[in-house]
């Protein structure tokens, strides 16, 4: 897991480097305390402090970082599709999920948790996330078209409302010129699908901690939950999404698992997480002497205004 710390540095880098070249302890120093802010903080707040993070110490403007924040997430978006893709096409039940009192889940939740809806799921989840990197791939191809329908759209119910966004999204086409370069393209997603192979040996190791046998694709199964289901808004933390989603990936994959083992491997795959994830984030604001508040009160201001205060 510490491995991805740095591929994800490494994918983020080509994408970055379109506005000018930006040091690695910057780029390392922005993404470890968003990743912290998203832990600890509600709302996904630290998207927009790793751009606001990138843009005080790069002086890069705000709109620019926060462009290069959601394109990562694009490629991010690719590493996520190909886990989802392996784990639903390896996925061959050959019995309905059971569900015992023990385990202390919803009967309403319990037909989600059968093999059919399982698939449906999870197919309907690539085709949304498809379908979002289709539209940056149309506001790449045709910009004067996407923004002319975006202001005439909200324009109907607020002129101010669409010139934010026409804004935003004018910006968002400047900071894909990564897709201009092939080459740089296919390294961000190259390094991508690193990332999130670092994340499945991390599921993988964890099993084997624990002396489990599980299918070869559970490591799969179960990142691509965690991501769709911390994804939802939630508690910070991600306390009780993070644990849910590993529980039902497991009891998905191998119905007849203690589900108390189950608890246990849920718990420890949270803190082998968070824990990490927050030291490092902590370390990154002292040594860039920034505060984790503060930051988020500017964070606020630049959502709204569309450009951090001064």
């Amino acid at each position: 897991m510490l491995i991805s710390f740095v591929t994800r540095i490494l994918r983020w880098r080509y994408i970055v480097r379109t506005a000018k070249p930006v040091s690695f302890r910057s780029m390392f120093s922005a993404t470890q305390i968003g990743f912290m802010a998203n832990f600890i903080l509600p709302g996904r707040a630290g998207e927009v402090i790793r751009a606001l993070v990138l843009s005080r110490l790069e002086k890069i403007p705000f709109s620019k970082c926060f462009a290069f924040v959601a394109l990562d997430r694009v490629t991010d978006l690719f590493g996520m599709l190909t886990a989802m893709l392996v784990a639903v096409l390896a996925y061959r039940p050959t019995r309905a999920v059971t569900v015992g009192p023990e385990a202390h889940f919803p009967e309403w939740a319990s037909p989600l948790l059968q093999p059919q809806a399982i698939r449906t799921a999870a197919l309907s989840a690539m085709v949304f996330m498809v379908a979002v990197i289709a539209a940056f791939v149309v506001l790449y191809l045709n910009q004067r078209l996407v923004l002319r329908w975006t202001e005439r759209v909200l324009g109907l119910a607020s002129q101010r409302l669409a010139a934010r966004a026409t804004a935003m999204l004018g910006h968002f086409a400047e900071g894909m010129h990564v897709f201009r370069s092939a080459a740089d393209m296919a390294k961000s997603l190259g390094f991508s699908l690193i990332t999130w192979g670092c994340f499945a040996v991390t599921f993988w190791t964890l099993f084997w901690a624990f002396g489990l046998t599980m299918p070869w694709y559970t490591p799969f199964f179960t990142l691509s939950l965690v991501a769709v289901v911390i994804s939802l808004p939630g508690a910070p933390g991600f306390v009780g999404q993070y644990h849910a989603a590993i529980w039902a990936a497991m009891l998905i994959c191998s119905p007849e698992i203690n589900s108390n083992v189950v608890r246990a491997v849920a718990i420890m795959g949270h803190l082998i997480n968070l824990v990490p994830v927050t030291l490092v984030g902590v370390y990154c604001l002292q040594m860039e002497k920034l505060g984790l508040i503060a930051l988020q009160r500017e964070g606020e201001a630049a959502e709204v205004e569309g450009t951090p205060s001064e």
